[in-house]
């Protein structure tokens, strides 16, 4: 289903928010490999969540129809979450109280482009999100996030939407030999941090 949602960014500029389409893939791809590194993402993937109940892909566009960002997110459970840390899920069900195959929101990808960064639009779409599994009636949600040499791109974001920081997961993309990591110049042996937020329906700042 397409979601169209106005809204007024913090210079004042007007946004859109609105679902992916098969028509957005490529654009999408171009920016997505720019964020995070190219080749992480495929177009099979993209495809998969248009029209799904589960997954979203939301594009941030300007009143002028330019692609200024995105975010990806979509149901999950904890033994997902597990596998894709390679941490035990033991070790994740030390934050949550439900069983591993429970419903959990996961946060996959944001992303904004480099004209647009710096105006709050990444807390914007995480909010968005937050606001979405809350209303689902989802509690946890979780976050993995790029750690570039110590520095982890979406921290502020992460900051301001509350997130906790619960553990470090080493080099979970080096397997991904088709990966090229802006950071590494080649092959990513970057390691990930695991975030994670409680939200409450009409409280999930």
């Amino acid at each position: 289903m397409t979601q169209k949602t106005g809204w007024l960014g913090a210079s004042g500029r007007e946004f859109c928010l609105c679902s992916l389409e098969k028509e957005d893939i490529e654009e999408t791809l171009q920016l997505m490999d720019r964020c995070v590194g190219e080749n992480l993402y495929q177009k099979e993937e993209l495809e998969q969540a248009i029209g799904s109940s589960e997954r979203a892909f939301l594009l941030l566009r300007t009143a002028e129809g330019e692609l200024a960002g995105y975010i990806y997110y979509y149901l999950t459970n904890e033994k997902q979450i597990a596998e894709d840390t390679r941490l035990t899920e033991q070790k994740i069900q030390q934050v949550c109280q439900q069983d591993t195959l429970a419903p959990v929101g996961k946060i996959q990808s944001v992303g904004i482009k480099e004209a647009f960064r710096r105006q709050g639009l990444a807390v914007w779409l995480m909010k968005y999100a937050l606001r979405q599994f809350a209303e689902k009636g989802i509690g946890e949600v979780f976050i993995i996030c790029w750690n570039a040499g110590g520095k982890v791109p979406l921290e502020r974001a992460l900051q301001e939407c509350r997130f906790v920081h619960l553990f470090s997961a080493k080099m979970i993309w080096y397997n991904k030999k088709e990966l090229y990591c802006p950071y590494c110049k080649g092959r990513c042996k970057c390691d990930a941090e695991v975030y994670f937020k409680k939200v409450k329906e009409r409280n999930y700042k």
